[in-house]
Parts: structure tokens; sequence; C-alpha cells
């Protein structure tokens, strides 16, 4: 499986498990009357989950730069969801708050590739 195969089969798991997960996460916030104060903590670490599982995914075949999927796979999965969430929000708003949130998911992609890197002896980091 190829660079870009294996890049878009874990950037497309990720976003599809993201979603399933916020339309369920929205209901439980309706029936229960939750804080929505809860809402963007929860949402961080869906990302972040989803991200590792995504890097997981695209970087089985690889056998050197993991970080660089890492990388593109926290990017891919950054403008994805932010469009797909911007669809949904009806506005396409990129400010200091998307920003920050591009380099969060494309730090947390190269730190979560270098960690399944280094469980895996055999294969380089860099």
């Amino acid at each position: 499986m190829g660079m870009v195969k294996s890049i878009s089969k874990g950037v497309l798991c990720a976003v599809v498990v993201t979603l399933l997960f916020i339309l369920g996460f929205a209901l439980l916030v309706q029936l229960t009357g939750m804080s929505n104060q809860v809402i963007t903590p929860v949402m961080q670490v869906v990302k972040v989950v989803c991200i590792f599982v995504a890097v997981a995914i695209a970087i089985k075949p690889a056998k050197s730069k993991g970080w660089l999927y890492g990388a593109v796979v926290g990017l891919l999965y950054m403008v994805l969801t932010f469009l797909i969430f911007s669809m949904i929000d009806g506005q396409f708003v990129i400010g200091v708050k998307a920003l920050s949130d591009l380099l969060f998911q494309v730090l947390v992609g190269v730190v979560s590739a270098v960690i399944l890197r280094l469980r895996n002896k055999d294969v380089e980091v860099a």
C-alpha cells in the first residue's frame, strides 16, 4: 500500500469516527443537559485519539519518515474536519483558533508517529 493510499485510509477512518462520536456526544449533551463547557475538552481528546489511530493506520507500510506521515495525517484531518464542520455551521472562519488547531493537530500527528515508531524497534524514526 502506497503512502497516499495508507494516509487516505487513516484520515478517512478518523474523520468517520469523529463524525460518529460527535453525533453520539451531541445526543448525550441534549439528553442530559450537560454543560457546554464540557464540549471543548472532550472534542480535543477525540481529535487526539482519532489522529493517533489514523497515524497508526497510515504508517504501517512505511519503513521511514513516519513523522512525515504523521504530519500529513494531522494536516489532512484538520482540513477535512474544518471543511465538514464549517459546512454544517454555515460559515468558514479562518482565524487564530483554526490556525492553532492546525498546528496542534499536525503536532499530534508527528508525536503519534514518533511514539508508534519507537514501539516498533525495527523501523527508523526519522
